[in-house]
């Protein structure tokens, strides 16, 4: 990171192009501003040297398939929809100085240097990457596409270990879920409580069942309802059929999701806090065998319609991160969303200042 920093702090001292197309631009489409696009991509290292000289040699006009490969590579380490169409999100980022590029960067390499990454086995969020990535005895193992709590429910960050995981879970619904979410939706329809599985529970202390028909919804107090909702196990239940237990005083934890198609999206900021994993089916398999449960038992368990929590004999540890920038294995830098502005508010920190300042001299 520290030696990408320094090759965009030597692209500071030139004159930046400035790439702007109103419209969406496809392929064929006329450039009023090829140089510029060419020169940014270039400078970026999505296009090689020679790409760049050969289309300048062409003294191309329109948005060419060598251009759209290059937006391509360009649109794959900025997180976006990798289709080759420049619309908002490719114009903005293509709008980016390396001046502010490096801000990005050496505001995440103090970060890098805060994450608690000494463990051989450890389980990585990466908020604004939306991704999830396992190592195990130092080995990566898998990664999976994940959802995160949306802007006004942020997934904290936070580090514990996974020492459970549960089957075909009952979902406990919090209460701040509860009533922004549910009762309200009760209180208009009477029939939603039951269409979506949720018994009426009589305490956090107590598992009474409390008959749905017994209370009046249309009246309920969405502030003061004295009850608990459970939803049951099954096809609707919102933890899908996985949940990884994380001890935290948050409540959050990691689970599966009936709702797979939100997984195709760019940004997948839609939860309430908790995290949802595309391939939890997969997560679970890889973390029981490393404690020592079989295939078949885990296939087993997966089959049945009953709840089993499966202890972990070998905890791994969890962290959920915040980075906005980062080198990959290829030495390519890749950017992302703040989805949280968490980039914004360090912007004026006399920390962040400072490490600015020390990377450019």
């Amino acid at each position: 990171m520290v030696l990408a920093i320094n090759e965009l702090q030597q692209l500071e001292s030139t004159t930046w192009p400035t790439f702007y197309q109103r419209g969406i631009i496809r392929i064929g489409a006329p450039l009023k501003q090829p140089e510029a696009l060419i020169t940014v991509l270039h400078q970026l290292g999505d296009l090689t040297d020679y790409q760049a000289e050969s289309l300048r040699a062409s003294n191309i006009r329109h948005y060419n398939i060598d251009l759209v490969q290059g937006v391509k590579s360009f649109q794959q380490r900025h997180g976006l929809k990798v289709d080759g169409v420049i619309g908002p999100k490719t114009r903005y980022w293509l709008a980016l100085s390396p001046k502010q590029r490096v801000r990005v960067l050496a505001l995440n390499t103090q970060r890098v240097r805060l994450w608690p990454m000494n463990s051989p086995s450890v389980l990585i969020v990466n908020i604004p990457g939306y991704e999830m990535n396992l190592w195990l005895d130092n080995k990566h193992v898998m990664d999976s596409r994940v959802i995160v709590g949306r802007p006004d429910r942020r997934t904290p960050l936070m580090s514990s270990s996974i020492n459970s995981v549960v089957f075909n879970p009952y979902w406990n619904v919090p209460i701040s879920i509860m009533q922004k979410d549910i009762l309200p939706k009760a209180k208009y329809d009477s029939s939603y409580i039951t269409r979506k599985n949720f018994a009426v529970i009589r305490s956090w202390t107590s598992s009474e069942q409390i008959p749905v028909s017994a209370i009046d919804w249309r009246n309920v107090s969405v502030k003061s309802f004295p009850y608990r909702l459970r939803q049951k196990p099954g096809a609707r239940n919102a933890l899908g059929r996985y949940k990884f237990n994380i001890p935290n005083k948050n409540a959050i934890y990691l689970h599966d999701t009936p709702a797979k198609s939100l997984f195709s999206e760019d940004g997948r900021a839609f939860s309430s806090g908790c995290v949802r994993v595309e391939h939890a089916d997969d997560l679970a398999m890889v973390l029981l065998n490393y404690s020592g449960v079989s295939e078949q038992r885990v296939n087993t368990l997966s089959s049945r319609s009953s709840t089993k929590t499966v202890g972990l004999k070998h905890k791994v540890q969890v962290h959920l991160i915040y980075q906005t920038a980062w080198v990959d294995d290829e030495g390519l830098v890749n950017f992302r969303d703040d989805v949280y502005l968490y980039d914004k508010m360090s912007y004026a920190s006399q920390t962040e200042q400072k490490l600015t300042t020390v990377y450019k001299e």
